[in-house]
């Protein structure tokens, strides 16, 4: 026979069936998402490495606290690449009785090497939009520097021993490195003018870098020469650049990737589902052709062609469906994606196809490969082939295949390993669960009566159909918990690390004696939160007395060159900023010890988890802090965990105060005002010019849009995968349909009236949702928390009252869907009944 044409004519025949059309939305919805998701991650990246160059400033560089040798320069110059020096370091300027912290960047001729520094003359005036290194005596300033000292273009600021003329308003720096969070407005000055001020001294934090620039395959090269060459720095390149748009875009796509997850797995769910109920429809067919002389290979190519043939417009309509969903994620995503995103590439849509064809064959395929057994004799004896090993395969197969190409979506292989590995161990444990009981139900059912021995015998009947139906009902109910429970559970812990008093300034540089009056000043302003803490400067000199030693590296590194990725090797010359405090600090949770009591007087220090593992320190080590001329041993007691994201004042080690003796120190407060009652604050700064004041509250609410952009993305891509998780309910209750369809025309031939078949049908479905939700809520409650903790980093505890909400709504809905399918079968004739099943 001719294939193409019989599983055409077969196709047209049968489309609007509903096993079909659940395959055909399973797979537009699979592709829709994966290309949505991929492809917005795709022109992200593009974007990001495109301009990496213009935001490095360069296209490598090398960076340390030491200036770099004048021999790479002169290396460079001999292989005809450009290269110019900068040196960074914060300052604070003063202006009168006005300070400000700031970013000093000190540059030579060639600067910027790549993009371009783009200055005004005067606030509102024309753009220059080259503007290079500002000539001696002068600055280019940061409008919040001018702000904040009161300033304006043409005055003159205090610098060093002289002043320097503003010349112009930066409007935007080649080399910012897409910093989201920027504290410390810039001051953009000749580096002939900071040569002779001391501010380049011995023990300045000075950052320096020497940058080049030229054909990528020259860079690669002098990269190569450099390597060996590099001690004591490290190399800069493009992989260092937008790490803020780059991290806020990587905590959004994990939001994204974990409903793009759950929506390709819902769809494989659905998939197999339908595809099963597709493959026993078919019985009698096959064995029809089977008995008119089809081969086996020709039965089952017909089929294959159908599904593809119905994949071909499913592909292509996903694909369209993404495209548009993707440009309205950028719409949605606003600032956290680049302004000039690229056109993007064709693979993000390849793989969703690939994705579709995965889900088609991958879940649609095993079943029909059960119609290979079916023999002629299926007419009379209504015998069916048992699932085959190569079904099973092609299950583990399409599910190893779909998390591959889901992590090269997202990304995120840790998020795909939770997420999937948790519902595949629900689907193992319902498969199970469900098996059991069955079989206990088999040996009690002739202890039931009526509804309830009518319902049971349903399911125990058709024993391995209901174990599937309680799969893809758990799977489909577990996912949408995830959806519309555990996942807006997350953005609310996201949300609330930056509550409505999350401190929005910083005052530094506060001296001992002036503790009480600026506490008074800042209650009296509003601050009922000011608190402030002391903060001193040493140096790790010891560790259980032997010089400090980072893990990772070995006494070996010392006589090696250092290369890419390798920081300062002088462990023990690296300032350490330190507290201490009587009580355990808030934001923080404590991990391992036990934290002093408030009337201890050992020598005992806390230290932050990041630090301890850095340095290999556990309770009970020793760590040696100098500060000045002295020398103190404290013993840790303690290992905690901060919350960097709260901004509050947080520090790797903490130290009792009872011990810490006359040890030199400054003061240091956050607090948090209200919009209005900041005026006070530059009259107390005024009034003390020690003080540094640092604004914070455009930067709190820059990461607060942020949180709400990520989650109006989530909850677009979201739809997606709530309407996946409807599919796999209608594909798993519909999965039994015609069964129920025959045995419910042959209970009312034999005298069953409407009423106790419909309340068996209840009882069949109710027992099903219940187990499924049981199911569901724990194993949602379970993935949510692993995948809070572990992926997002979230202190999310299960919120059970949602969770056990959304289980009474799946019990209803399996409920109202029994019932929906019970009216059709009770309003047809038996006789009609029995010549369809």
């Amino acid at each position: 026979m001719n294939l193409l044409r019989h599983a055409w004519r077969a196709l047209r025949r049968e489309a609007l069936a509903g096993d079909l059309l659940t395959v055909f939305a399973a797979l537009v919805l699979g592709v829709a998402v994966m290309t949505a998701v991929g492809t917005l991650v795709n022109r992200v990246n593009l974007a990001l490495t495109g301009s990496a160059a213009e935001m490095l400033g360069g296209d490598l560089g090398v960076a340390g606290r030491d200036d770099p040798p004048a021999a790479f320069a002169d290396e460079a110059q001999r292989r005809g690449l450009a290269h110019t020096r900068l040196a960074s370091f914060g300052s604070v300027l003063f202006q009168g009785d006005a300070s400000q912290m700031a970013s000093i960047k000190a540059v030579e001729a060639g600067y910027p090497l790549r993009g371009a520094l783009r200055v005004r003359a005067t606030p509102g005036g024309a753009l220059i939009a080259d503007a290079g290194m500002p000539a001696k005596g002068q600055a280019y300033a940061d409008p919040r520097l001018l702000q904040a000292l009161g300033l304006k273009a043409g005055d003159d600021l205090e610098f060093g021993a002289g002043t320097l003329r503003i010349a112009g308003i930066i409007e935007s720096e080649p080399d910012a490195g897409g910093d989201l969070l920027t504290l410390s407005p810039t001051l953009l000055v000749n580096r002939a003018d900071v040569e002779g001020t001391g501010l380049l001294g011995p023990g300045s934090r000075i950052n320096y870098r020497l940058m080049f620039a030229g054909p990528a395959t020259d860079i690669a090269a002098f990269r190569q020469w450099l390597l060996p060459q590099v001690k004591g720095m490290h190399l800069l390149s493009v992989n260092d650049t937008q790490r803020g748009v780059r991290q806020a875009f990587d905590l959004a796509g994990r939001f994204l990737g974990l409903s793009a997850l759950l929506a390709v797995l819902l769809a494989g769910v659905a998939t197999a589902l339908a595809a099963n109920r597709f493959a026993l429809r078919r019985i009698d067919q096959v064995a029809i052709l089977r008995c008119l002389g089809a081969r086996q290979r020709d039965i089952l190519a017909g089929l294959a062609l159908q599904l593809l043939m119905l994949a071909v417009p499913a592909c292509a309509i996903g694909i369209g469906l993404g495209m548009a969903a993707q440009e309205g994620l950028v719409q949605v995503l606003g600032s956290l994606v680049p302004q000039r995103l690229p056109l993007p590439e064709a693979m993000p849509a390849l793989t969703g196809a690939g994705i579709g064809l995965l889900l088609l064959f991958g879940f649609g395929l095993p079943p029909l490969l059960r119609l290979r057994g079916v023999p002629p004799m299926r007419v009379l004896n209504r015998s069916f082939a048992a699932l085959p090993p190569a079904s099973l395969l092609a299950y583990v197969a399409a599910l190893a295949a779909s998390l591959v190409l889901a992590v090269q979506v997202t990304g995120d292989l840790k998020l795909a390993l939770w997420v999937l590995g948790g519902l595949a161990g629900l689907a193992v444990a319902a498969g199970v669960v469900g098996f059991l009981l069955l079989q206990l139900l088999r040996g009690l059912q002739h202890r039931l009566h009526g509804n309830w021995r009518l319902g049971l015998a349903a399911l125990t009947r058709r024993r391995m159909l209901a174990v599937m139906q309680l799969v893809g009902l758990s799977l489909s109910l577990c996912a949408l918990l995830l959806l519309a429970v555990i996942g807006p559970g997350l953005l609310q812990q996201w949300r609330e690390r930056l509550p409505a008093d999350t401190p929005n300034y910083f005052l530094i540089n506060i001296q001992p004696e002036q503790r009480d009056s600026v506490l008074a000043a800042l209650q009296g302003l509003g601050a009922d939160d000011a608190s402030i803490e002391p903060m001193a400067t040493g140096r790790l000199i010891a560790i259980n007395g032997k010089p400090p030693l980072r893990v990772d590296r070995t006494p070996a590194d010392d006589s090696q060159p250092q290369g890419e990725g390798q920081r300062d090797d002088d462990d023990e010359n690296r300032p350490l900023n330190f507290s201490w405090r009587s009580t355990f600090p808030p934001a923080n949770t404590l991990v391992n010890g036990t934290f002093w009591k408030p009337d201890s007087t050992a020598a005992e220090a806390s230290v932050e988890i990041g630090w301890a593992k850095r340095y290999g320190v556990y309770p009970g080590d020793r760590i040696t802090i100098a500060v000045g001329e002295q020398e103190r041993e404290f013993s840790v007691t303690s290992v905690r965990k901060a919350d960097w994201n709260t901004f509050r004042p947080n520090f790797f080690v903490l130290l009792n105060p009872n011990a810490v003796g006359d040890t030199p120190h400054n003061l240091l407060s956050a607090f948090h005002l209200p919009a209005g009652q900041a005026a006070g604050l530059g009259a107390l700064v005024r009034a003390q010019p020690n003080l540094s004041l640092l604004d914070v509250d455009a930067v709190i609410s820059q990461v607060r849009d942020v949180m709400e952009r990520v989650a109006q993305a989530v909850q677009l891509v979201m739809v997606f995968s709530l309407l996946a998780g409807v599919l796999v309910l209608l594909a798993a209750l519909q999965a039994t349909a015609g069964e129920r369809r025959y045995d419910s025309a042959v209970l009312r031939t034999l005298g069953a009236t409407r009423r106790q078949l419909r309340g068996a049908v209840l009882v069949e479905f109710g027992a099903l949702g219940a187990l499924a939700a049981l199911l569901a809520v724990g194993a949602a409650a379970v993935i949510g928390v692993a995948v809070s903790q572990k992926v997002f980093e979230l202190p999310l505890l299960p919120p059970w009252p949602g969770l056990l909400l959304g289980g009474l709504l799946g019990i209803a809905l399996s409920l109202l869907a029994g019932w929906l399918g019970t009216r059709r079968i009770l309003h047809t004739p038996p006789a009609l009944a029995l010549r369809e099943a």
